[in-house]
């Protein structure tokens, strides 16, 4: 294989991934297959069910294409698997230096994977055209929509009650990857993917959350992603379940949207909101301050009236800035003479309340007061305490 050969390859593997997992680049150059046939397609606002029997239709008609392209294209711009000339004896290729049993191994191997992509190509449109057949009867979208009707042999109502829900301004819709949406309506809780489309009735659908997955966006700090897998498992016989994974900071909005509860299993934790996502973050940077040793602590966090109190808020950052600066005096941390009252949970959900919504990436580096003297602190400030037996009642506890 020389070097334009294999340039041609990796080009056409990428052009390939591009049209089957289309970037946001190309969705804003309109150079999706949906967008490039869109006046085939229809809207997907006016007829919901009609516009994505097409669409998974022409993707799979569009991917069916591609292999039998790269093969016509490299058939006429390299020769590396012609057949020899007759009358030529039999040489060994100096571009793959191996046996000539190898090479003719090779060659059968690339003449047989042509001969599938020239059947996909004639197989794939006589399926489709065997779907378009009676209004789409025989699609898969339409055989399983056909389970939630009411009217045997009929799919009327049901395209028309989704149709009419998914144009409302209350649903939810969520693009979840290049390939895959997912949408909740009044009653329908619906998946689109690159060739087929998955629906379940809310009033027989039973949501639970399979697992969680936690990655961290940069090794150089905390940010961290978490993603949950909800598997929708619909009670109507043939109807096959599907699973959505989205982002867990997106797990409320959806919970909101539907009308079934969604069950979680004791033993999978996730960050519902950014609150949450922002007390484990808090948690975790504590724990890299030094200890405190208090000698009295309240029986009861004042915030929360359940958890015993854990930290202490005590002076010990530097006052300085990034750049290693000195703050000016307003900006400055202040000592805190209040005994240890809170627990951690309750002191970083103080802290997240009087930051600034807008700027989520630096509420690390800012600064709050105490919830009882109002002294000033930022999280270096913020210290695990290390307890005697003494404990105090709260009502005897002053600043």
């Amino acid at each position: 294989m020389d070097e334009s050969e294999l340039l041609f390859n990796l080009f056409y593997l990428l052009l390939c991934m591009c049209i089957i997992y289309p970037p946001e680049e190309f969705q804003r150059l309109g150079l999706t297959v949906e967008q490039l046939f869109s006046r085939w397609l229809g809207e997907e606002y006016l007829n919901f069910v009609s516009y994505h029997k097409r669409r998974t239709s022409l993707n799979l008609f569009v991917h069916s294409c591609l292999p039998a392209l790269y093969f016509l294209i490299h058939r006429f711009k390299f020769s590396v698997f012609m057949e020899p000339e007759m009358g030529k004896e039999s040489e060994l290729d100096p571009d793959f230096p191996m046996p000539q049993e190898a090479v003719a191994f090779k060659t059968l191997t690339w003449k047989i994977a042509q001969r599938f992509s020239l059947m996909a190509v004639l197989v794939v449109p006589a399926l489709i055209f065997n779907w378009y057949q009676q209004n789409w009867k025989r699609h898969p979208i339409s055989q399983t929509l056909l389970k939630f009707s009411n009217v045997s042999h009929s799919i009327t109502d049901v395209v028309l009650d989704i149709g009419n829900e998914f144009r409302r301004p209350n649903i939810y819709k969520k693009k979840l990857n290049f390939i895959s949406t997912v949408i909740t309506t009044e009653n329908w809780i619906i998946k689109t993917s690159l060739y087929n489309v998955y629906f379940a009735h809310q009033s027989d659908t039973t949501l639970s959350v399979a697992k969680t997955e936690t990655y961290t966006v940069s090794p150089d700090n905390t940010d961290t992603l978490q993603m949950v897998s909800i598997v929708i498992k619909p009670n109507r016989a043939g109807v096959p379940d599907f699973h959505i994974r989205i982002n867990a900071l997106e797990f409320r909005n959806l919970e909101e949207r539907i009308t079934r509860p969604i069950i979680i299993p004791s033993n999978i934790q996730f960050h519902r909101n950014v609150i949450d996502r922002f007390i484990d973050v808090f948690k975790d940077q504590v724990t890299h301050n030094p200890i405190y040793k208090a000698d009295l602590t309240a029986d009861k966090c004042f915030g929360c009236m359940n958890a015993e109190p854990n930290i202490k808020i005590h002076k010990q950052c530097e006052d300085i800035d990034r750049d290693g600066q000195p703050l000016s005096t307003e900006n400055c941390c202040s000592n805190c003479y209040c005994r240890p009252m809170w627990c951690v949970e309750c002191l970083a959900r103080w802290f997240a309340a009087r930051q600034n919504e807008q700027d989520r990436e630096v509420w690390l580096e800012q600064k709050c007061t105490c919830p009882m003297c109002r002294a000033k602190f930022c999280l270096l400030d913020v210290s695990y305490i290390e307890k005697s037996n003494n404990t105090i009642d709260p009502d005897d506890l002053r600043v």
